[in-house]
């Protein structure tokens, strides 16, 4: 069985070709009908007439389609500090329907690195049946590249509608030249208001994404390393040291980066957050 390590490097043909439609972000934002599903590949074959917008802060640029089953993300990093965070953490979309910027409901998209076994069981746990000569092509690899996207609220169900497990909010990147290009799709039927109805072609929306910050897994490890650093300064007579304190002095989690190694924030932690209110497109007949 092959990798599901697919972030090869793509010669991204056309995306010069997206730069003349580049507009500001509107109020509402329309999405544009997908006459065909968009393949998740982190390619833009599909996107060339799309309506690209520039996120003014982190310089990101998206465009949004959907057809009466999926809502498709289209991101474009060009800004290597922005592309950096996102590539450490993980891109949350968040939704609401009641226009308020509410991160109670969403999807966290994240890649790793998983074992053989985890991935069998991934496999499995949506619905996928291996045989045993399957599950030893796959243990042939000791590690696989998963991507993943994560309800926010995994108590809260899908719509009844939902094709079930096998078919999750998902995402696929590819980057070439210092551009990534990264593409989600989430079902519309995982889009679920309170009372359970779901976003359809035509319906309004709130969207929310955010990326970068310290994760807790770079929280612990700078602290460690803080730690470590004080431990070394008192076995040479320093000292009391506070690693909590020195993070706040040097612009630690408080200016929303971790310090580098001469204590300057890292830009590669740096938080993005931005909202928009959008229109589903109904369907075109």
């Amino acid at each position: 069985m092959k990798t599901h390590r697919t972030l090869v490097c793509l010669a991204l043909v056309g995306i010069a070709a997206l730069a003349p439609s580049v507009f500001s972000a509107e109020k509402v934002i329309p999405s544009q009908w997908a006459a065909v599903p968009v393949r998740i590949d982190g390619a833009n074959q599909e996107w060339q007439d799309a309506a690209i917008i520039v996120e003014k802060g982190s310089k990101a640029e998206y465009a949004l389609r959907n057809d009466d089953t999926y809502l498709y993300i289209l991101f474009v990093f060009k800004d290597i500090p922005a592309l950096s965070t996102f590539e450490m953490s993980g891109m949350k979309v968040y939704y609401s329907f009641d226009g308020k910027k509410s991160k109670s409901d969403g999807f966290h998209f994240v890649k790793k690195t998983i074992t053989a076994d985890e991935l069998i069981a991934n496999l499995e746990k949506n619905g996928e049946v291996l045989t045993d000569e399957k599950k030893a092509g796959i243990r042939q690899q000791k590690a696989y590249m998963i991507y993943e996207g994560m309800p926010l609220d995994p108590s809260k169900p899908a719509s009844p509608q939902a094709a079930g497990p096998a078919d999750p909010p998902t995402f696929r990147d590819k980057l070439s030249q210092k551009i990534s290009v990264v593409e989600f799709r989430i079902p519309l039927a995982r889009v679920v208001q309170a009372g359970g109805a779901v976003a359809a072609p035509g319906s309004s929306l709130k969207l929310g994404f955010e990326w970068g910050g310290m994760t807790a897994e770079m929280r612990s490890a700078y602290m460690a390393r803080m730690a470590d650093s004080g431990s070394q300064a008192r076995g040479q007579g320093g000292g009391g040291f506070d690693p909590a304190q020195k993070g706040r002095e040097e612009g630690g989690e408080g200016s929303g980066g971790m310090e580098g190694s001469i204590g300057r924030p890292d830009p590669r932690t740096k938080k993005h957050s931005f909202w928009i209110d959008i229109q589903l497109a109904a369907k075109v007949s």
